[in-house]
């Protein structure tokens, strides 16, 4: 169902419009030691539903998907739900999946509860392992002798590996990159138009041998202005996420916060649309999707709107910071399935990071079922 008339049903014509005004705390700052892109998985989203309206979903999160954008939002399931995400990033070469449960526990009006549990893997293969220049093998790992082709020069039979002579990677070792996440969530109704969420989440993270562990929390809040429009607080990364690696060193993922709004508007019984906008704020130097800001803070913005008809047939457009997203659903007795595309870039970027139009475009199918 989408989120649309939860406590007593949208009407045609209402005049009310929710609007998200972002308050910057005064004084904040970057955490310190935080690595800018440490944690980037955690960043990728959760159900093509959602990332079908940009990301903008704070303020409607009523799905299994939650506990991930925000645990608050978990309240407003009236059933049991498990939802299952993959996507193909970066041309096939990254594997993305997610999977999220939530249960509701039921209450009174105003003091309802829900649990949520979500994992998050995201994974990339044959990454090939380079052994140092010294341990290079003339012969078997190189062709020794084989020239520098920046020169056109010839190089010597010296027994190691010079710039420009070939290499055999084929003889080299393969191994994999993974990043793993457990989300555990919780919510609780304060009354019938406050809610409150909290998520701790685990994070393991392994990297050609080599492993990481980390932990942090996130929260959430929910306002219900009316029946057909909400405000939504997330604030990630409270106290900063640390991952510490067994090499001895640690990474730090810096605290970020977001407001949302949301707005439904029933023209009939059969034709919903909401629009959302959600507006992130990351305590840290400008990224790559970074809408406006500077050193020491970075602004995203996610603007999305659903169409629904019957409850069965779901249509959606977004944008999420740079990026420009397309969307479309289909509902049937308690089963769903979303596909979502998200086309890198479109909005150019100003950073000095990969090539936009290397970026391609990434699809996200996800499955549903409520019971």
């Amino acid at each position: 169902m989408p989120f649309s008339c939860r406590t007593g049903g949208c009407r045609p014509g209402r005049a009310a419009l929710a609007v998200s005004v972002l308050v910057l705390l005064a004084g904040a700052g970057p955490a310190l030691g935080a690595d800018k892109y440490a944690g980037e998985f955690l960043r990728v989203g959760a159900g093509a539903r959602a990332l079908g309206m940009g990301g903008a979903f704070l303020a409607v999160a009523d799905d299994a998907t939650a506990g991930y954008w925000n645990p608050a939002g978990l309240t407003w399931l009236r059933n049991k739900s498990v939802l299952y995400m993959h996507s193909v990033e970066q041309h096939s070469q990254v594997q993305y999946d997610f999977i999220g449960l939530a249960l509701p526990q039921g209450g009174e009006e105003g003091h309802k509860s829900s649990l949520g549990i979500s994992l998050v893997r995201l994974g990339v293969d044959d990454i090939p392992v380079t052994p140092s220049a010294e341990e290079l093998r003339p012969g078997i790992d190189y062709e020794d002798g084989d020239g520098n082709p920046a020169t056109n020069l010839p190089t010597e039979n010296n027994g190691r590996w010079d710039v420009g002579e070939r290499l055999f990677l084929s003889d080299f070792e393969f191994k994999s990159s993974n990043d793993f996440a457990g989300l555990f969530s919780y919510a609780k109704e304060l009354s019938p138009k406050v809610t409150l969420g909290g998520t701790v989440k685990a994070v393991y993270r392994t990297l050609v041998g080599h492993t990481a562990w980390g932990a942090g929390l996130d929260a959430g809040m929910t306002y219900e202005v009316a029946n057909n429009a909400a405000l939504a607080f997330v604030a990630r990364d409270l106290t900063t996420t640390f991952m510490s690696w067994d090499t001895g060193t640690s990474e730090s993922i810096s605290p970020s916060l977001s407001l949302g709004g949301q707005y439904t508007h029933a023209f009939s019984a059969t034709h919903i649309l909401t629009g959302a906008a959600d507006v992130r704020l990351d305590l840290s130097s400008e990224r790559i999707d970074s809408n406006f800001g500077g050193e020491g803070m970075a602004g995203e913005l996610h603007l999305g709107g659903e169409y629904w008809y019957h409850d069965a047939l779901a249509l959606r457009a977004g944008v999420a910071g740079r990026d420009l997203t397309f969307g479309a659903g289909l509902r049937r007795k308690g089963l769903g399935i979303d596909y979502a595309a998200v086309f890198n870039r479109q909005f150019g970027s100003e950073v000095d990071f990969a090539a936009d139009e290397n970026q391609g475009v990434a699809h996200r199918v996800s499955g549903s079922y409520d019971w």
